[in-house]
């Protein structure tokens, strides 16, 4: 799916209750021309604990290798220090739309409000 490899794996739950995985992706990776559901993420580590990972955008794409070139969100990214992406391969674009709208009601992410940069 991408130039680099994953580094981390992680499970966001929706409203719903159902539970999405997510392969996590440093921000500078270059995916390839494939459908899917991303969450934009700001990952933190402390010494000794496991990574921390913050939503700050949920969003899907018929085509991930364009998705994040001039993002409309780009500089609410750039303002909570987003440095991950990660994905989920869903070609249904339904599906795609239905995740995004169960994990955006339950996460609430920063970078969706009105008022975002």
């Amino acid at each position: 799916m991408a130039t680099t490899s994953k580094i981390d794996a992680i499970t966001l739950t929706g409203r719903s209750g159902k539970s999405y995985p997510f392969r996590i992706y440093v921000w500078e990776t270059k995916f390839k021309s494939v459908a899917g559901i991303y969450v934009v993420a700001s990952r933190a580590i402390e010494p000794g604990r496991a990574a921390t990972y913050e939503p700050l955008f949920i969003g899907h794409s018929a085509d991930l290798s364009k998705a994040f070139k001039d993002h409309p969100r780009g500089d609410c990214f750039q303002l909570y220090y987003a440095n991950v992406i990660g994905v989920i391969k869903e070609a249904n674009d339904a599906a795609r739309a239905e995740v995004v709208d169960d994990l955006v009601a339950a996460l609430a992410p920063p970078c969706h409000a009105a008022d975002a940069p």
